[in-house]
């Protein structure tokens, strides 16, 4: 695991988009049939995660 740090929020955002893309493909190439995310009123942060998947 690598531990990454950030100060910036929009730096911590992106480091969590990139975190979640990356294991919700992970999920999909496992075949997980149906990935379900929380946005916590974040849904930008969603958008950007499944466009990068579906």
């Amino acid at each position: 695991m690598t531990v990454v740090k950030a100060k910036v929020n929009d730096v911590v955002n992106q480091i969590g988009i990139e975190w979640c893309t990356k294991q919700s493909k992970e999920l999909v190439a496992a075949g997980i049939p149906v990935l379900h995310y929380y946005s916590i009123g974040k849904a930008v942060n969603i958008k950007a995660i499944a466009s990068q998947i579906f």
